[in-house]
């Protein structure tokens, strides 16, 4: 049945089953999910219009998930476990056709225009990005003092690169006034352009270990990636997918399970476990009583750690009861290393 026949009972349903079953394929999962958000969207919308004081809420926060689903998932639409840089572009950009405040979309576009050597494009978007940084807003979608200060250099080599092509057309013209340029000495600027790009590339990634956090070069993690250390768990954010490492074992994890590790090893402990209130930006929409189903909650902690077994480590994710709840915490029996780029959509919360 297409979603727009289903009511919008049926379609917050379906986000459930969606959520309880988990990324079981590999296609199609969070296309599912954006678009049933999507059409949650468009059948709220009227009704806030009938009344608004009833629906209003409900709207914001359908809009909300949809957002954030789009800027941080958006990359995945293709395939579950593999990231596409053009499928992330478009996901950005109706992102923010919903939203326009979101610093962290328009600083992913900087990045990723630029990966490709559109300078031009990059300009555009990291100039969006510190003006609507300076707003402040959203904390959710706020850069870290790394990722603002990647983002002036960005924007900075980006319109180097745009004045020197610029520059070197211009010379090319058949007009007698084009001979007529000064004589322009371009080795500062070139070295300039060399000298951020290798900062730029040598301050790519974050490396977050027990207690502390440095960033380092792509060389670096992959380095680390395949030469590891005994008895340590590497989660490596790479730019095509997420792995586990451990003794020499690899496995290629869903984005969803990478991002629920990296959650558990840098922001849970024995004090301090995380329960379905703390973790309920993992899972949409909430049930009724205001939270993540219990059900869905556990079903996702046991997947993910079925799927960490598999490459023989150790139980590293205790259970215990916590205010009421089933909370779940890294019980810190083996060190870790945890990699992933400064642009990274989800860096905010864990790096200030």
């Amino acid at each position: 049945m297409r979603l727009r026949d289903l009511t919008l009972e049926e379609l917050e349903d379906l986000e459930q089953e969606l959520h309880e079953n988990g990324e079981q394929s590999n296609f199609g999962y969070y296309a599912k999910l954006i678009n049933v958000y999507e059409e949650m969207y468009k059948r709220i919308v009227p009704l806030v219009r009938k009344d608004r004081a009833m629906y209003y809420h409900s709207l914001q926060y359908t809009k909300k998930l949809l957002v954030s689903y789009l800027v941080k998932y958006g990359t995945y639409l293709k395939m579950n476990k593999f990231k596409d840089d053009k499928i992330a572009i478009s996901s950005l950009k109706k992102a923010l056709s919903y939203e326009k405040n979101i610093p962290i979309a328009y600083y992913r576009l900087g990045f990723l225009y630029y990966k490709q050597g559109d300078y031009s494009q990059a300009v555009r978007y990291f100039q969006e990005v510190l003006n609507y940084h300076k707003l402040g807003d959203d904390p959710n979608f706020s850069l870290n003092q790394q990722q603002e200060f990647h983002a002036h250099m960005y924007l900075a080599n980006s319109a180097l690169y745009v004045a020197s092509s610029t520059y070197e057309a211009m010379e090319d013209l058949p007009y007698s006034s084009a001979k007529m340029l000064p004589n322009l000495a371009f080795s500062p600027l070139y070295e300039t352009l060399r000298d951020n790009e290798q900062f730029l590339k040598n301050h790519a990634f974050y490396k977050i270990t027990n207690g502390n956090i440095e960033t380092c070069s792509k060389d670096t993690c992959e380095e680390i990636a395949e030469n590891g250390e005994n008895n340590t768990l590497v989660v490596y954010f790479n730019d095509r997918e997420n792995v586990l490492f451990f003794n020499g074992e690899e496995t290629i994890i869903t984005p969803g399970q990478a991002n629920m590790i990296r959650h558990f090893l840098l922001s849970s402990k024995e004090k301090n476990p995380c329960t379905r209130i703390t973790m309920k930006d993992f899972f949409g929409k909430t049930g009724t009583d205001g939270e993540v189903k219990k059900n869905t909650f556990i079903k996702s902690i046991e997947r993910l750690r079925t799927r960490m077994k598999a490459l023989n480590m150790p139980d590293i994710i205790d259970v215990k009861q916590y205010q009421g709840e089933t909370a779940y915490y890294f019980n810190e029996m083996i060190p870790y290393i945890v990699l992933f780029r400064v642009d990274d959509a989800f860096a905010n919360d864990y790096i200030s």
